[in-house]
């Protein structure tokens, strides 16, 4: 008995021990020591299944490595093939760039002023597909009236695999409707490297004034030669590039789906891209091209 009694503290817990031994199966299931065990184990559960839940969640929405990687056209692999290494290609940090109702974001910026090509990647999860079929089902009941009926409701498993349709523009008003991209699905996410041509962000004009060199065909006689002068530009570089969405369906595309988004700023830090892990051996499989449409 010294044995048992060393073995539960006391000789109170003992008697519990020996007492509750005896007892039936069913009593035992009962039991408040049964009681306080479930809420035991149930709290260690919940504790548990959140941190896996929080880890699961972490790790669903890390960004695979392919969805970050360049994709080469036809126009940046032949610039490859003539200039080799001696290609520059240029990135910025866009960090994680959500739209305001989180419906797209963005990262992984790059820039070949050789081909004139911006290449980023778009992310968007299901929710952002329920968020169109919920816009189009209002649309829908705006338009029909009491003939609306749930028929014609709107739901995203109705969607083709690639339901959107982008565009670039910039601070001068200029949109760029032309690109080309690849698209995979992974988890909760739909990725979408896409690249955009005829963008020049390097390139600026510049020309000296006539007023400082008066020739005889001299537009204003007033124009004399100062000694100093300083070039203007005729064609300021973009300072800014906004993505524009729309639902490929939409024959007039007037507004876009998601608000504002900027991808490009010349008030960010743009530095050369290290690439070489990424060379290319043809045109990157699955391309597919894309045009902005709107009815006239």
């Amino acid at each position: 008995m010294a044995e048992d009694f060393n073995d539960y503290g006391s000789y109170r817990e003992y008697l519990e021990e020996e007492e509750f031994k005896r007892r039936p199966l069913i009593r035992k299931i009962f039991s408040f020591r049964a009681l306080k065990g479930a809420v035991k184990f149930s709290g260690y559960f919940i504790v548990i299944s959140v941190f896996a839940i929080l880890f699961w969640r972490i790790f669903s929405s890390r960004n695979p490595q392919k969805a970050g990687e360049l994709i080469w056209t036809a126009d940046s692999y032949a610039a490859y093939e003539e200039q080799g290494s001696d290609l520059l290609i240029y990135s910025q940090d866009v960090g994680d760039v959500f739209d305001k109702e989180g419906k797209f974001s963005i990262y992984e910026l790059r820039y070949i002023p050789a081909t004139k090509e911006v290449q980023f990647t778009i992310r968007y999860n299901k929710s952002t597909l329920d968020t169109l079929a919920e816009e189009l089902t209002e649309e829908a009941r705006e338009t029909l009236g009491e003939a609306f009926t749930t028929e014609d409701a709107v739901v995203a498993d109705d969607f083709s695999d690639m339901p959107f349709v982008f565009t670039l523009r910039d601070d001068k008003g200029r949109v760029y409707k032309e690109s080309k991209y690849i698209t995979f699905t992974k988890g909760r996410y739909t990725y979408i490297r896409i690249a955009f041509s005829g963008i020049d962000l390097f390139s600026v004009e510049k020309e000296t004034p006539e007023k400082y060199f008066p020739s005889p065909d001299v537009g204003n006689s007033d124009y004399i030669y100062k000694g100093s002068f300083a070039s203007e530009y005729t064609e300021e570089a973009v300072k800014y590039l906004y993505l524009d969405s729309y639902y490929e369906g939409d024959e007039d595309k007037t507004e876009s789906f998601s608000d504002q988004i900027i991808v490009y700023r010349t008030d960010r830090r743009t530095e050369l891209y290290d690439y070489s892990d990424e060379l290319p051996k043809g045109v990157t499989s699955d391309i597919t091209e894309s045009s902005y449409k709107k009815e006239d």
